[in-house]
């Protein structure tokens, strides 16, 4: 008999592939887009959580195994709300915390750079005014970062004005998994990102790093053309002045984010040991999860055009 610690896991896990395979072939028309992107979502979203889970075990923590949460295309366009996993017994020290976290996003973004590469390999360049792009009435348009700009042009080259990348179902899947490492990474309160800093640096410049972190989920909500304005309601002409480089529209999303945050709270709990030194190794690696943070941002991750 298969105990509940694993039946519950192993059903959530069955059930989350077969919505993200809806999603899929709701997104590509066919059942084999669906089965790609259901494989390689959850082999991105599994690698993570395996990652937590597999140093977890190593240190001797109590930890669950991955549970994913499935949810309808009508509620989630990707078919999920994610994966997360429970650790249930208090981490000893900081290095142990700092494996643990960091496991995670390094093992699903190994995952993820070679998924968006194969996708956008068999993802078509159309013309905006095509007939496949004319039968849509709106269509999502997806972020570009630094590592989603540089695969593209490796894979596909350069893009003709007047033409957009269509993108695979799998190569989809590599970019919802760049973006899900971009919010683990976030250096604020329990997400990955705030345990690296935790374990980096002392416990005030945690709480000073997670309050600068919500600051600026802020500004990239809001965007700085509301601020420019604001200044310039207030007098203060000179702080309304800014270069043409720095306006950006924002994206609502980083709001919900900063407000979950605050709700969640910013602070982290203290671990069994008070030890502070983590060693150089890890310091390289707390500095390799801020390049993949850098790299994979994308400021305004998902938009809507209208066709038409």
């Amino acid at each position: 008999m298969i105990k509940r610690s694993t039946l519950i896991p192993l059903v959530l896990f069955i059930l989350t592939a077969a919505t993200t395979f809806l999603s899929g072939y709701m997104i590509s028309g066919t059942y084999t887009g669906g089965v790609l992107f259901s494989v390689s979502l959850v082999a991105i979203l599994g690698a993570h959580e395996m990652g937590h889970y597999f140093y977890g075990r190593k240190y001797g923590v109590s930890i669950t195994l991955p549970w994913f949460i499935p949810a309808p295309p009508f509620l989630s366009p990707i078919g999920t709300f994610g994966a997360f996993i429970r650790i249930k017994s208090r981490i000893r020290g900081r290095r142990e915390l700092f494996d643990i976290g960091v496991a995670g996003p390094i093992a699903g973004v190994v995952v993820a750079l070679p998924v968006l590469f194969v996708g956008l390999l068999f993802s078509d360049v159309v013309a905006l005014d095509s007939e496949r792009l004319s039968e849509m009435q709106t269509a999502m348009s997806l972020g570009n970062s630094l590592v989603f700009a540089l695969f593209s042009k490796m894979a596909i080259g350069e893009v003709a004005q007047g033409y957009e990348i269509l993108l695979h179902p799998v190569a989809f899947a590599g970019w919802i998994g760049l973006f899900v490492t971009v919010l683990n990474l976030m250096p604020a309160g329990q997400l990955d990102g705030g345990h690296v800093v935790y374990c980096v640096f002392p416990t005030e410049w945690h709480k000073a790093i997670s309050a600068a972190t919500v600051i600026f989920l802020v500004i990239m909500g809001v965007g700085t053309a509301p601020l420019v304005d604001f200044a310039d309601y207030l007098g203060l002409w000179v702080l309304g002045v800014l270069p043409e480089w720095l306006m950006f529209e924002g994206w609502v999303g980083w709001l919900f984010w900063a407000i979950l945050l605050l709700v969640l709270g910013t602070s982290h709990p203290p671990t069994i040991s008070s030890d502070t030194e983590i060693g150089s190794g890890r310091k390289a690696l707390a500095f390799l999860s801020l390049l993949i943070f850098i790299s994979c941002f994308t400021p305004v991750p998902i938009s809507i055009v209208e066709f038409g």
